[in-house]
This record gives C-alpha cells, sequence and structure tokens, in this order.
C-alpha cells in the first residue's frame, strides 16, 4: 500500500520544518559553524548573503588529489 499524495506532502511538509526549525539551529549553535558565523558578524559580513564568487581565492586541493585523480587525460 502506497501512501496517498496529501499524506506524502503532510510528511514533507514536516521533515522540512524539523530541519529548518530543530537541526539548522542547532547547527548554528555548534562550536565551529557559530565560531564562522562569529567571526563574520564582527568584521560586518553577512554569512547567509555571501557567494563563491566574492571569495578572493578558494582553497587549494591537497597534492594527493592531484596525484590520484586525473580529471582530463
Amino acid at each position: 500500500m502506497t501512501p496517498s499524495a496529501p499524506f506524502r506532502l503532510a510528511l514533507l511538509t514536516a521533515a522540512i520544518g524539523v530541519v529548518w526549525g530543530v537541526v539548522l539551529p542547532w547547527l548554528g549553535r555548534w562550536p565551529p559553524i557559530g565560531r564562522h558565523v562569529a567571526t563574520m558578524e564582527s568584521r560586518k559580513v553577512n554569512p547567509a548573503a555571501m557567494y563563491y564568487t566574492e571569495l578572493d581565492r578558494l582553497p587549494l586541493r591537497p597534492t594527493w588529489v592531484e596525484d590520484r585523480i586525473v580529471l582530463w587525460p
């Protein structure tokens, strides 16, 4: 027996609500993420509005990645 469409919609809505209302606030209080957000806010940067194109330079990959992975032969 498969669940009906309204039941699946309610289940999906509840799952999104749990992630949005419980998981994300918990992650915001997790020390590494909390420190990052506090650092950004102290520098007047809104971390929610930051795009990767605004970064000066992305972190480089470790050398072992370059040695083991060939993107284009």
